[in-house]
């Protein structure tokens, strides 16, 4: 099997996927499409080798996939208790027993696992903090933030663009790296993501 058709089976392995999410939880329609955009975008902004890049769009486009294992009431509901925050957090450790499965996948499997890590320690599953955050996660957990932010949900409405943006940046240096959140300050004003007006 050549490299061209290894690229165009785990593509489509990925689509399948995702579409089976969006399947099992409309909300998310888009949302994978729209995180691979702008992590990539930074990640580039951040000068990351081709083969880090390719990995990071199969992480961001695959980082919910867990959530297949998580009843649509759960993902809706607002206020949360505490139990069922508990297994919300458990979706990137589902998302990486999914990906996990696919040999190839398997190198992305920890940046998915940590894309809830925060620079603090604040985070899940690890409480790891800076550094110790591989850095493809710490570029997806700003972009999965400001996707999240700018998309609606079924118990809140989406930011504006410019309040989601200063999100961001108030997070800089606590929930986000610095260098992380500086990339994406010049890149978001040309990104152009799928489905978004």
């Amino acid at each position: 099997m050549t490299r061209e058709q290894l690229t165009r089976m785990e593509n489509d392995v990925a689509r399948a996927l995702i579409r089976a999410l969006e399947m099992a939880h409309p909300h998310l329609e888009g949302h994978s499409e729209r995180v691979a955009s702008y992590a990539v975008a930074i990640g580039c902004e951040l000068g990351l080798s081709k083969a880090t890049l390719r990995g990071l769009r199969l992480a961001a486009a695959l980082h919910d996939i867990g959530m297949l294992g998580l009843p649509n009431e759960l993902l809706i509901a607002s206020p949360l208790t505490p139990d069922q925050r508990a297994q919300i957090q458990e979706h990137p450790r589902l998302s990486v027993q999914l990906v996990s499965r696919i040999h190839r996948f398997r190198e992305i499997a920890l940046w998915i696992e940590c894309h809830h890590e925060r620079w603090d320690g604040s985070g899940y599953p690890h409480g790891w903090q800076g550094e110790q955050i591989p850095l493809p996660a710490r570029v997806l957990a700003v972009a999965e933030a400001f996707d999240g932010m700018r998309t609606d949900m079924p118990y809140r409405p989406a930011l504006s663009e410019q309040d989601a943006i200063t999100h961001i940046q108030q997070g800089a240096g606590t929930l986000f790296d610095p260098r992380v959140v500086a990339a994406f300050l010049k890149v978001q004003p040309i990104l152009q993501p799928v489905g978004r007006e």
